[in-house]
């Protein structure tokens, strides 16, 4: 009888295991419950860019809004549309745990921020992969005046990964997705095709802002180790990506394959 893959989160199901609604929760732990559960520090990173990062911007509306009931109005201006959703889901989480006064918000989001997230991240997992040895995983809140900074961009002149590295070793892997996403018609994909061929050409493409804006999802498909499955929410960019490298999407059991 052969063994059951070894789940590996992404960022989408790290992300889940925090913010969605109890029952979605309560699934996620019985689907994991029992198994080897693997991440890597590069999802640690981009959950620390995404989450961490927008418990700090909620933190800092919270901190500077006058009036209270005005702070969602001020998620919605964000300019960016994934943290305005991060923003509202951290709100609600706030709000789910009957937390509504200004103080008690501050000092929930200042446990988030210091510790409470990365420690949810780390929760339940047996094992994280450390193939690209992501700078930005190692980086930490600062809190300047009154304000946190979080550093969550890497710059292709400053080598603080081996990411360039771990493409140059999988360069058979990218000249596949140069010839199957060049022409998909998902844009990301294709771009991701795009950035492959400039991979090929340069290694250290690969880091800096192609790193944390345009390739996350390639990452983690390339570091997906072949007796892992990816649990992710983002099957329209994955399944493509894994059917490709040759790599496996996580279904838990009695749940039925997305069509994608």
């Amino acid at each position: 009888m052969s063994r059951s893959p070894v789940p590996f989160l992404d960022t989408t199901i790290q992300i889940e295991r925090v913010t969605a609604i109890r029952t979605r929760q309560q699934t996620i732990a019985r689907e994991l419950a029992g198994k080897r559960v693997i991440t890597s520090s590069y999802v640690l990173g981009e959950y620390k860019r995404t989450l961490v990062r927008d418990a700090i911007v909620l933190y800092n509306l919270v901190q500077k809004t006058e009036e209270l009931f005005d702070v969602e109005t001020q998620i919605a201006q964000l300019f960016n549309k994934r943290s305005v959703s991060r923003c509202l889901l951290l709100w609600a989480t706030l709000h789910r745990q009957g937390i509504y006064e200004r103080k008690k918000i501050l000092r929930s989001l200042h446990t988030y921020i210091t510790h409470g997230l990365v420690n949810r991240f780390m929760f339940g997992i047996d094992e994280i992969l450390n193939t690209t040895e992501c700078g930005l995983a190692k980086e930490g809140p600062v809190l300047e005046q009154t304000d946190y900074q979080l550093r969550t961009h890497c710059t292709r002149r400053v080598k603080e990964c081996l990411l360039a590295e771990r493409c140059h070793e999988q360069r058979s892997s990218l000249q596949t997705l140069v010839e199957r996403l060049r022409d998909h018609p998902e844009a990301t994909l294709a771009r991701i095709a795009t950035l492959c061929a400039q991979i090929l050409q340069d290694p250290d493409m690969a880091r800096g802002r192609n790193c944390t804006a345009y390739l996350g999802d390639l990452v983690i498909a390339l570091e997906l180790p072949t007796e892992a499955a990816l649990y992710t929410t983002n099957h329209r960019h994955f399944a493509p990506l894994c059917a490709y490298l040759g790599k496996q999407l996580y279904f838990p059991a009695n749940s039925a394959p997305i069509t994608v």
